[in-house]
């Protein structure tokens, strides 16, 4: 697999990345001056829900025909068969799982939103078999198309919807037409044409590694709506709005570099298994080489969080400032994680993914049972303990399973989490003096651009040998005499 085709999938994934961040912020702007966090707070509430449902709908089996030897057009059909059966009867479950919930929190509408959400379901199995048939063809670049005419769509009709006055609706459309219409696009492009039919004798070659992956991927979106719950019984539905908010502002950003980088790695990772090479070592390189590449991001999103979110929110919502620097911050902790946890998967040992995600799931539910009725940025803090935990159970105990020496790699992740807090530090006390004689668009753009230069050196001084690796990897890109100076540069201690 060439250099130059790996940076062509990351450079795409990147724009769908912030072409997602564009179109969902834009969308979230809008709305946000028309509705009120509880509104917002009572559709994270749905969406929560429907995200675990969706689960037990064929998203197992995405994982399951991905890594299979060979998939014939059979399996395919049984595993969308299954998935049409499991989304009608969890679409109407959303009935009286909607009513239970206006009861709880004393809304009327929760019985009605539950339901419209969950017809998103219907195109749930259609998505993840058509993820999984792009993923063995290597066809990245139809996924993040599929994901941006999704959620271009998506916002169009929230945003119709929105000035129609339809009210918290454009919240539900959003998520149900971006689901519709990723599947649809991306049936097209992949031209895949599969009709429903059950075959158990199918079914039963993929249940057990799907087995496996519906507990790991139950308890990683259990953490979202556990926390989602959790927010709304202890702080009340308006801090759950601002939650909402700022994870429309960090998970774009966080859900498209977990799947970029697990769709690049897993093959990888797969082969250096079946060939027993030093599967190990190569986790704890890429996962360090990752870390420096995207810390910077994680940690720009939280220092200009001052200056964004009221930006895209508009005024009223600063309470969500601090939660969404703690949320990027939870995002740079984990990115270590998710590429272990991409070469345990490889490695055949999805077990081990699943305990790590039990004990983050643990940390977070503690820290905010302790921080009942405290200030709303102990719901930041919680996911960002969640994180850590993970992060921390995923390198010391999943990693010497596949021959990962855990100690050196985290001295290394330290150093270069110390430079990208380093110059988010300065982006904030920058921001902080531009908003006082900028208008608030123009302070963004050079809280971003003295980041970017700061960034560089400053992980230079903290983490040279990550940053000379970076220069080797980025030689192709700015020619093979230039990259090979710098790299040499950053080697000389």
């Amino acid at each position: 697999m060439s250099l130059g085709r790996i940076g062509g999938w990351v450079g795409a994934g990147l724009a769908e990345a912030a072409g997602r961040l564009v179109i969902l912020s834009g969308t979230t702007a809008y709305l946000a001056h028309a509705l009120t966090p509880g509104d917002f707070g009572a559709s994270a509430l749905c969406l929560s829900v429907v995200t675990i449902f969706a689960m037990f709908v064929g998203t197992p089996y995405e994982e399951a025909l991905t890594q299979a030897r060979v998939v014939r057009r059979a399996d395919l059909a049984a595993v969308l068969a299954l998935a049409l059966v499991a989304a009608l009867a969890l679409a109407l479950a959303c009935v009286p799982v909607g009513a239970l919930m206006d009861w709880w929190y004393g809304r009327f509408d929760l019985v009605l939103m539950l339901p419209a959400t969950g017809l998103l379901l219907f195109a749930q199995g259609p998505l993840s078999v058509a993820t999984a048939v792009a993923r063995r063809r290597k066809a990245f670049y139809a996924i993040n198309v599929s994901n941006l005419v999704g959620h271009g769509a998506g916002a169009a009709a929230a945003i119709a919807l929105g000035h129609a006055g339809g009210g918290v609706w454009a919240l539900i459309a959003l998520r149900v037409v971006l689901v519709l219409m990723t599947t649809v696009s991306l049936f097209v492009q992949l031209r895949l044409a599969v009709a429903p039919r059950w075959s158990w004798r199918r079914l039963a070659a993929l249940n057990r590694f799907a087995g496996v992956i519906l507990a790991t991927r139950l308890v990683e979106n259990a953490t979202y709506l556990v926390y989602n719950l959790l927010v709304g019984g202890l702080f009340g539905l308006t801090v759950l709005g601002y939650l909402n908010v700022a994870m429309r502002l960090v998970e774009p950003v966080r859900g498209a570099i977990v799947a970029i980088t697990h769709n690049i790695c897993f093959p990888h990772f797969l082969k250096a298994s079946g060939l027993r090479t030093d599967l190990g070592g190569t986790a704890a390189r890429i996962s360090a080489e990752t870390t420096a590449l995207i810390a910077p991001t994680f940690m720009g999103l939280a220092a200009v969080g001052p200056i964004l979110v009221p930006l895209m929110a508009g005024t009223g919502w600063e309470d969500a400032v601090p939660i969404a620097a703690a949320l990027a911050a939870g995002g740079m902790l984990a990115l270590p994680s998710q590429v272990v946890q991409t070469a345990l998967s490889a490695g055949g040992r999805p077990q081990h993914v699943l305990l790590s995600n039990v004990i983050g799931l643990a940390a977070l539910i503690l820290v905010l049972l302790a921080a009942a009725g405290t200030d709303h940025v102990a719901v930041g803090l919680a996911r960002l303990a969640g994180d850590g935990a993970q992060t921390l159970v995923t390198l010391v105990v999943g990693g010497r399973l596949i021959g990962l020496r855990p100690g050196p790699l985290l001295r290394g992740l330290v150093r270069i989490w110390l430079a990208a807090g380093v110059m988010a530090a300065a982006v904030v006390v920058l921001g902080a003096q531009l908003l006082a004689d900028q208008p608030r668009a123009l302070a963004l753009v050079t809280a971003i651009s003295a980041g970017i230069v700061l960034y560089g050196p400053l992980l230079f001084l903290c983490a040279r040998p990550s940053a000379s690796a970076l220069l080797r990897l980025a030689g192709p890109l700015l020619g093979a005499r230039i990259g090979a100076r710098l790299a040499a540069a950053g080697a000389v201690r």
